[in-house]
C-alpha cells in the first residue's frame, strides 16, 4: 500500500469535518422542528445538508456521490468504481 499524499490527507481532514457538519446540522432541524415547532427551518435545514452532501462529498476519481454515514479511514474505496478514495490522487 502507498502512503497517503498531501492532497489525500487534505480530502480526508475535508470528510471527516463534513460528517461533523453533517450532524450539526441534522441536530439543528431536529431541535428546531421538535423544541421550536418551526418546520420550515428543520426542513430547509435538511435540504442544506443534502444539498453539501451532493456537491461536497463526492469521489475524486468518478465524481458520484458518497454516503456521509461510512465510515472514513485510509483504505475506503468507492462503492461505485471501487478504487481508494485517499489513495492514489
Amino acid at each position: 500500500m502507498q502512503a497517503l499524499t498531501d492532497k489525500g490527507s487534505a480530502l480526508k481532514s475535508k470528510f471527516r469535518k463534513f460528517q461533523k457538519l453533517s450532524i450539526v446540522l441534522y441536530a439543528l432541524a431536529a431541535i428546531s422542528f421538535v423544541f421550536a415547532s418551526n418546520i420550515p427551518l428543520a426542513i430547509i435545514l435538511v435540504v442544506l445538508d443534502i444539498f453539501l452532501e451532493t456537491k461536497l462529498y463526492v469521489c475524486p476519481h468518478c465524481g458520484k456521490t458518497l454516503d456521509c454515514r461510512r465510515k472514513i479511514h485510509d483504505d475506503v474505496t468507492c462503492p461505485r468504481c471501487q478504487k481508494y478514495i485517499f489513495r492514489g490522487l
